[in-house]
């Protein structure tokens, strides 16, 4: 992770040492990881204590309106299709009996003794399969102390690798062009999008007036990663949650529509000239090196898998030009 952030910040890391001069070099590192840590580190911590504190807030919510009075209260107002499902003439007789075998069997899961248990493995989920909180704070100084030798001595590590590599200064040139341009593409294109259509919901969520919008955005922003479900597994439930409980068609419809054309919009038109055509990659391949960078990552395969699969495209043409390369030379010969 230290390697792709290195990559990734390489062009205001030049320039900073342009700006400062020879005699302030010492201090661009220390900028560097300060910048870092308030840009990436501290918006982290706020994003995840957000949305813990909104999935206990739905969590307490989703407990109240499992109890008895509400499921009933639910029911009448669905009168017509409740008996689309059931003809039994004594069904509303037995709601509190089967209410009862309902919670006896499902509702404990949201008593307050498994809260932590549900809210710790999400947490675990986002932040990678490592330990809390010792795990997290060890990870992170080690990536930081990496990527403070990264900015202190990177260009001393760079030159010491291709001076030792067979090949061409050109195409060692072209090749290192073509590894940061790919990584900073991943960060400007996937998360950038992932961050916009994330907005998009969170915009909509707040003017149809849905309680934890950033919870919900947060889901629409990591399912916007995913080819022809994207942001429709938050949009549209929440949008027929409006029309249904909420009776409000007009709502639902704009709230709907929207959420479709700002998914439409920014997958189709704007991620397409930001991503896929830079990286040279299929979507597909961009998209399982997601689920992958997910599974074993946790939140940062997000940028991980992307990255990983790029590089073996990449070095693929590394190879291809190499080749060619070495037949030149006999050809000359």
């Amino acid at each position: 992770m230290a390697l792709i952030l290195y990559l990734a910040t390489r062009r205001p890391h030049k320039l900073l040492k342009g700006y400062l001069g020879e005699k302030l070099q010492w201090l661009v590192p220390w900028i560097m990881i300060t910048l870092v840590s308030m840009i990436v580190l501290l918006p982290s911590y706020f994003v995840i204590r957000t949305l813990i504190s909104e999935a206990l807030s739905i969590l307490f919510k989703l407990r109240i309106s499992l109890s008895e009075d509400k499921i009933i209260e639910t029911l009448m107002n669905f009168a017509l299709l409740t008996d689309f499902i059931t003809d039994n003439e004594f069904f509303w007789v037995k709601v509190p009996e089967i209410y009862g075998e309902f919670a006896e069997n499902y509702v404990d899961i949201l008593n307050l003794d498994s809260i932590y248990g549900i809210l710790s493995n999400a947490s675990s989920f986002i932040l990678g399969n490592i330990e809390l909180p010792t795990g997290i704070l060890m990870n992170l100084f080690f990536a930081l102390l990496v990527l403070f030798f990264l900015y202190q001595d990177g260009k001393k590590v760079e030159r010491f690798i291709l001076d030792n590599l067979p090949f061409s200064k050109q195409l060692e040139e072209q090749v290192g062009r073509k590894l940061t341009a790919a990584v900073q593409t991943v960060i400007r294109g996937n998360l950038i999008i992932s961050i916009l259509q994330g907005t998009a919901i969170y915009i909509l969520l707040w003017i149809a007036g849905i309680s934890s919008p950033f919870l919900y955005a947060s889901l629409a922003a990591f399912f916007s990663i995913i080819p022809v479900v994207g942001t429709s597994a938050v949009w549209l439930p929440i949008g027929l949650y409006i029309l249904f409980l909420e009776n409000n068609p007009m709502m639902a419809i704009f709230f709907m529509g929207s959420g479709l054309f700002f998914y439409v919009v920014l997958e189709n038109f704007v991620k397409p000239r930001m991503l896929d055509k830079k990286l040279q990659a299929h979507p597909l391949l961009i998209f399982l090196s997601l689920i992958g960078g997910i599974k074993e990552f946790g939140i940062m395969g997000l940028v991980v898998g992307p990255v990983t699969v790029t590089l073996v495209v990449i070095l693929w043409d590394f190879w291809k030009l190499y080749r060619r390369e070495l037949i030149l030379n006999k050809g000359h010969r």
